[in-house]
């Protein structure tokens, strides 16, 4: 199990702080889309601002992150958290997935009566305790009691960092040779390795014994496609009548016809994959079309992911409307992955295939002092 630390900001955060914050966003999401700042993007990032602001402290947490990423001299890849959906965790380069482009929920991320935090992992072998140091050391010489050496409670607002990530060590020996921040999402020659190599070695989420690689073999060469293939290959579907193969998506995607069995209105939030329930947002916008409150279809997903039968007949009533709906999300909703997370999956599968196609001696040397726990350098 990864031990977590956990660390709370002690930084000045006044109005004039928050006012250059605000700047350097806004800064960061004109480099990150090249300056086309469209008015869907303009409004997301107006919108998630706004958002940030309801919650007490969150604007002066995300200050805290944003400057020991750029701070602590760490290479740092988020964890699996669902700050991947956040414009402004993008344009801040916290994370590396474009949420507009990917049409990720924003409020799946972030409801100001359900703030979530960001989870980072660190390019190190150093121990808790020389982690705790050297950050407080960025800034907090003089003040330590403010940084949170005492135990922060759950709901404090604080970053969480996991040391020791295998795949961001192997991406901290590369940042030298590599800038990760403009590796194209549309390589074809890294597609060719993804799709037709029968050598997948190396490769995130490939391993022996994995269905990924075979389920790769039939993806078309887009970024977009990865994520549900990714998804399903993880997902672990029970044996039933209904659904008999756990590649519904795939064998839909790519080979077998299939009619849709519901509605207009539910049928247009599972066109997306098909006619399958993949992801935590489609189980939430189900929910919502029958009237669930945000925070009633979350209460949802976690009767459905924990497998509370005793408490499906308090939800079977709500979806009479839709036959055979709740059945459906009884089957595949349990299993679901949050969408922000699975793209942030996919795109670790697809920047090592780039770099094990344009970089493999320093990708394998890379990985070999990863496995061995050696220094590259």
């Amino acid at each position: 199990m990864i031990e977590c630390i956990r660390f709370r900001s002690a930084l000045p955060f006044d109005e004039n702080v928050k006012e250059e914050f605000i700047s350097e966003i806004w800064g960061g999401a004109i480099d990150r889309w090249r300056g086309n700042i469209t008015p869907d993007i303009k409004a997301r990032i107006e919108k998630e601002i706004a958002t940030f602001e309801q919650v007490d402290g969150y604007m002066e947490y995300l200050y805290f992150v944003w400057r020991v990423v750029y701070d602590s001299g760490y290479y740092i890849m988020p964890y699996r958290t669902l700050a991947h959906a956040s414009a402004v965790c993008y344009a801040l380069e916290i994370t590396e997935v474009d949420p507009i482009r990917l049409g990720l929920d924003f409020n799946r991320f972030m409801q100001t009566d359900n703030p979530r935090f960001v989870e980072i992992g660190l390019a190190t072998n150093a121990t808790k305790s020389q982690i705790q140091t050297e950050i407080m050391n960025l800034y907090f010489d003089e003040d330590r009691e403010r940084l949170g050496e005492r135990e922060l409670n759950d709901d404090a607002p604080a970053l969480i960092i996991y040391p020791s990530q295998r795949t961001a060590q192997l991406f901290g020996y590369l940042n030298e040779v590599v800038d990760f921040l403009y590796i194209p999402m549309d390589d074809l020659a890294t597609f060719r390795t993804l799709l037709r190599s029968e050598d997948l070695t190396g490769v995130y989420g490939c391993n022996p014994n994995t269905v990924l690689q075979e389920y790769l073999q039939q993806a078309k060469p887009q970024f977009e496609d990865l994520i549900p293939l990714c998804t399903e290959s993880i997902m672990k579907f029970p044996t039933n009548p209904v659904y008999p193969t756990t590649r519904i998506y795939t064998s839909r995607k790519y080979g077998i016809a299939w009619e849709p069995r519901f509605a207009p209105e539910v049928e247009a939030i599972l066109s997306e994959t098909c006619g399958e329930i993949l992801y935590n947002e489609q189980v939430y916008a189900l929910a919502e079309l029958v009237g669930y409150t945000p925070s009633e279809a979350e209460g949802l997903r976690k009767v459905l992911t924990a497998r509370k039968k005793q408490e499906y007949n308090n939800h079977r009533r709500r979806f009479s409307k839709h036959k055979g709906l709740f059945r459906k999300l009884i089957n595949e909703g349990c299993w679901s992955f949050p969408k922000a997370v699975m793209a942030e999956y996919a795109r670790l599968v697809y920047l090592t295939a780039y770099l094990k196609t344009h970089f493999p001696e320093e990708y394998n040397r890379a990985a070999l002092c990863v496995a061995a726990g050696e220094n590259y350098y």
